[in-house]
């Protein structure tokens, strides 16, 4: 075919497709990642940055992959680090893990930085020795106590008492000694906190660009909208050509996705990150507290590796410079179910766009994508007129090595018309404006205005039908489904168009 027909061929498609690179750089952003269960361990740098310093006292100088259990009491309750695997060499490391969140994915950042800083707690100064009255650094009534168990020796046991007063540093001092030492803040931080402080904040982790599982169907119900999203993934070889997306909408209308517009919405499960964790092990009742019994939404994406459930549930709202809650949504109660996700979370609003997406913010803006060579006939028919065009290809007679071998031959009710000047008529019809989406079934009561009925060469066949709807505008039908709201007058030129084509004239571009 000649260059310019093979440039309609996929024109209008790539031109509304343009983006793939931009969804790799989403589908691999490492800001997704950053809690991920797979992370290096970077903790052994972390705790001797916080304890590097000229003048500290050793207070422990243990084997960190001998340690075995670590116990701290606080005012959330008690909190138990115990050692699951042993170092597997001599330069290997050993796993531990908090025993508290069983069923809950935990950060083992903050969980291997307790490890190293029990094995080497250090002292930044001796306020006191032998002191007589431990109540006034808050000794007596410590806010952690801090036991430490090794395979090397007895457990050691440590109180941290209250903030000194210049801050940044807490009182400490070791169970069984009047010793009074200052230790950094960062250094006990950990040991004061509730296990909620522990959990993951990625959900689910984002996978390696070679391992992306394949979304099998991805379905979003929500109870401000009277219908389902679905979303599938195509099959190869019912993609056209040009087309850099192979997900489509099933419903409410059928149409591939903008590939940029839509990776939050078809890959957003991967890598979530919650901003907050609220609860762990929710009951049934805890659920309907934080609006998850029966959700405002639900998102249920089936793949073939793994299935999620996202419950959404009630809003969070942001607050202003006085804690006072504004109108402004930051975040939502969510509930996944998944595997180590047995907690309620807080999504952000960002991150959770399942919550206020569209159709019309993600899907291609085309009525149709088929391509001008599959065309075998389109028959436009309204109240009192009826239009019929043939598409054919011809081996070309004369072919060179820079021409392809196939020529087209358009023909309107009959007459031969110029193939290139009804490509431009083709082309107006793909840009059919798709703006406003529109879903409410028929009632029965509206006229039929337009039909366009397309037959592939393959033999398909899809049939576009436009109703009269108010203030000169159609309610546009595809193959049964309603999707569009479109002006009258481009219903209106679109005719007109086909005339001027069989009249040898340009088109109208304008309505």
């Amino acid at each position: 075919m000649n260059s310019k027909i093979k440039g309609i061929i996929v024109g209008v498609v790539v031109m509304v497709c343009l983006g793939a690179t931009l969804l790799l750089l989403k589908l691999t952003d490492p800001a997704k990642n950053t809690d991920s269960s797979s992370q290096k361990d970077n903790t052994s740098s972390i705790a001797d940055e916080l304890l590097e310093d000229e003048n500290v006292y050793p207070l422990t100088e243990i084997d960190k992959n001998s340690v075995s259990k670590i116990t701290f009491v606080n005012e959330h309750g008690e909190l138990v680090i115990e050692r699951t695997e042993k170092a597997p060499s001599a330069d290997g490391t050993a796993v531990w893990q908090l025993t508290n969140l069983d069923g809950v994915r935990q950060n083992k950042t903050f969980v291997n930085a307790c490890v190293n800083i029990c094995s080497g707690l250090k002292g930044r100064e001796i306020v006191e020795e032998n002191a007589s009255d431990l109540s006034k650094y808050g000794l007596s009534e410590p806010k952690a106590r801090i036991t430490i168990s090794s395979d090397n020796g007895p457990d050691r046991i440590f109180n941290i008492g209250i903030e000194i007063a210049q801050g940044g540093y807490y009182y400490l001092c070791e169970e069984g000694s009047n010793t009074v030492y200052t230790v950094l803040q960062q250094n006990v931080n950990y040991f004061m906190q509730s296990e909620l402080y522990f959990t993951n904040s990625v959900l689910v982790d984002t996978p390696s660009d070679s391992a992306w599982p394949t979304i099998d169907r991805l379905t979003i119900k929500r109870e401000d909208i009277d219908y389902d999203m679905v979303f599938v993934t195509v099959p190869e070889d019912e993609i056209p050509i040009g087309m850099s997306s192979n997900q489509a909408m099933i419903k409410p209308v059928y149409q591939f996705l903008n590939i940029t517009a839509s990776a939050d919405v078809t890959h957003g499960i991967w890598g979530l990150t919650a901003s907050e964790a609220v609860l762990l092990h929710p009951t049934d009742e805890d659920k309907e507290k934080y609006g998850l019994k029966e959700p405002f939404a639900k998102v249920i994406l089936d793949t073939d590796s793994d299935d999620y459930t996202l419950s959404i549930g009630n809003p969070v709202y942001a607050l202003d410079d006085n804690g006072e809650e504004t109108t402004t949504v930051s975040g939502y109660y969510c509930f996944l179910n998944a595997k180590d996700t047995d907690c309620i979370y807080i999504i952000p609003a960002t991150e959770c766009v399942w919550a206020t997406v569209v159709p019309g913010d993600i899907i291609l803006g085309m009525m149709t994508n088929n391509l001008f060579v599959d065309l075998d006939t389109i028959t436009l028919q309204t109240t009192d007129k009826t239009v019929s065009v043939d598409v054919y290809a011809h081996e070309d007679e004369n072919p060179d090595d820079s021409i392809d071998d196939e020529v087209f031959e358009v023909k309107i009710d009959g007459k031969t018309v110029e193939t290139e000047l009804f490509q431009d008529w083709y082309v107006y019809w793909l840009e059919c404006p798709t703006d406003e989406t529109y879903f409410t079934p028929l009632t029965g009561e509206e006229e039929l205005y337009l039909t366009v009925t397309i037959k592939l060469e393959n033999g398909k066949e899809q049939i576009v039908k436009f109703y009269t709807s108010t203030n000169r505008r159609l309610i546009a039908e595809l193959d049964g489904s309603v999707g569009y709201i479109i002006p009258t007058s481009y219903a209106d030129t679109l005719m007109e168009n086909i005339q001027r084509v069989v009249d040898g004239e340009s088109m109208i571009t304008t309505y």
